[in-house]
This record gives C-alpha cells, structure tokens and sequence, in this order.
C-alpha cells in the first residue's frame, strides 16, 4: 500500500469513529427528549385527574351545605 492509501485508511477510520459517536449522542438526546415528553404527558393527565377530582369534591360540599341548610 501507498502512504496516500494508508493515510486516506486511517482518515476513514477517524470519520467512522466520530459518525458512531455522533448517532450515540443523537440516540441520547432523542431518547431523552421522549422521556421528558413521556412526562410531560403524565403531568398533563394527572392535572386533569386532579383538576376532575376537586369538582367532585366541591359538588359534594356543595350538596352537604345544602342539605345542612335544608335541614335546619
């Protein structure tokens, strides 16, 4: 083999090696961004949940004020 080969060989081996390193590190990012949108997601439901929760429980007060009212 020629130097110029030789050379061109260890160059693509370089650029190979930071490719790998580059997709890993666009593999990282991607799966962390799905993990903060999976919680996200999570948060957003369990607002709702709460949010579905205090209506009731306020409908519930507001039913037992009344008949303590009705009551007296």
């Amino acid at each position: 083999m020629c130097q110029r080969q030789l050379e061109s060989e260890v160059l693509m081996t370089q650029l190979t090696e930071e490719h790998f390193e580059l997709h890993d590190r666009n593999k990282d990012a991607m799966l962390q961004r799905n993990k903060l949108k999976y919680l996200e997601d999570r948060i957003s439901v369990l607002e709702k949940s709460l949010s579905a929760l205090n209506k009731v429980v306020g409908e519930l007060q507001q039913a037992e004020y009344e008949r303590d009212i009705n009551a007296k």
